[in-house]
């Protein structure tokens, strides 16, 4: 019974209903990149000394305060950024913005190879998330850091399970 192709629809539907939180972390990725990707697209063709004015400005105009700890902090590390490195930045959001694009992709499309890139991808990034919590741990960054490491262990967990249960081929062929 287990070889009819209803079966093996109905074996696929459980398992897809079971990874309900793939999509869910490929809107966090696509989210991040649309992000990244405009900070990167600002950066580059806007290229100045002014944009903790700018973040000032933008705050005020969406009702925040600037002089908050958060915005604060932000407006701070943004006022230190040499004017001419504002290119090189956004060259590097660009990028980081691609990556995420790809991760949110592969993993919407439940690809395997999106599944190792964002495990290796975010994994690799741990050393500086614990370095930045280790300056200065923050709610945010704890909570970051967290979501990330959640986020490896269920992909990790996901792609062992899946490399050691039998493909439908194999247990046709099992005696």
């Amino acid at each position: 019974m287990a070889d009819t192709p209803h079966a093996q629809i109905e074996a696929s539907t459980d398992r897809s209903l079971q990874d309900r939180l793939l999509p869910l972390i490929a809107v966090e990725r696509a989210f991040r990149g649309v992000v990244l990707f405009a900070v990167g697209i600002a950066l580059v063709t806007h290229p100045h000394a002014h944009w903790a004015s700018d973040i000032s400005h933008w705050a005020e105009r969406l009702g925040l305060d600037p002089k908050g700890s958060v915005l604060k902090k932000i407006i701070e590390k943004v006022s230190k950024i040499p004017a001419n490195q504002d290119v090189i930045f956004g060259v590097a959001a660009l990028a980081y913005a691609g990556l995420e694009g790809a991760e949110a992709y592969g993993l919407w499309k439940r690809k395997r190879w999106g599944e190792w890139l964002t495990v290796v991808a975010t994994s690799l990034l741990f050393v500086p998330e614990i370095w930045e919590l280790a300056k200065s741990a923050t709610p945010l960054k704890v909570g970051a850091l967290l979501a990330n490491a959640a986020i490896v262990a269920y992909l990790v967990w996901r792609l062992r399970r899946e490399h050691e249960e039998p493909s439908a081929d194999e247990s046709a062929t099992s005696p």
